[in-house]
């Protein structure tokens, strides 16, 4: 039996390592002539923004959201929906036992709601209003509005990366399920 000689020994871990390495998932997208909206709460004027992005939306919002009780984005939605807008909204499993959820609210004014229960949390926070995408940590609630220390943030003129998150929201959407009260 003859022996591998050391830098062949090193390459050969070197090829194991990266062969048996897990696949990246990231992806870049460039974002020339792009602009971002940053918001910071509390108090910073995110929600209105939002509201203010979904009103002024022509054709699609898609909102993704863990917990979901803001007034002033839920009536966004509505009017969004009354203009004959597609209007799609998955939420995370914990507002089927929230009292405080606004998922009734868009259900009962006959918006597409599902609920994403495939994950222990969907915790996903973003908007795809056009090709706007507005997305950070703030959930979707008065408290991440008006109490909690988040961000905001909108990115306009990045129709890339507006398809990525429309893909993405197309996956939750298809292992989700409607929500029903």
């Amino acid at each position: 039996m003859t022996a591998i000689p050391p830098v062949s020994r090193l390459f050969i871990v070197a090829l194991l390592a990266i062969v048996l390495a897990p696949a990246c998932q990231a992806r870049t997208i460039s974002l020339d002539g792009a602009s971002v909206d940053t918001y910071f709460s509390p108090d910073g004027g995110a929600a209105e923004a939002a509201a203010r992005i979904i009103d002024s939306a022509r054709h699609r919002v898609l909102l993704a959201s863990y917990t979901f009780n803001s007034t002033l984005i839920a009536s966004a939605l509505k009017r969004a929906h009354g203009r004959g807008l597609e209007v799609r909204v998955v939420l995370d499993a914990s507002n089927l036992d929230s009292a405080y959820s606004g998922a009734t609210f868009l259900a009962n004014a006959g918006v597409d709601v599902r609920i994403d229960s495939r994950y222990p949390i969907m915790h996903s926070k973003f908007i795809v209003a056009d090709d706007l995408v507005a997305l950070g940590s703030m959930n979707f609630t008065f408290s991440g509005d008006r109490k909690n220390a988040e961000n905001f943030n909108v990115f306009r003129g990045a129709s890339l990366l507006a398809d990525e998150y429309v893909s993405r929201f197309d996956g939750l959407y298809a292992e989700s399920r409607p929500y029903t009260r």
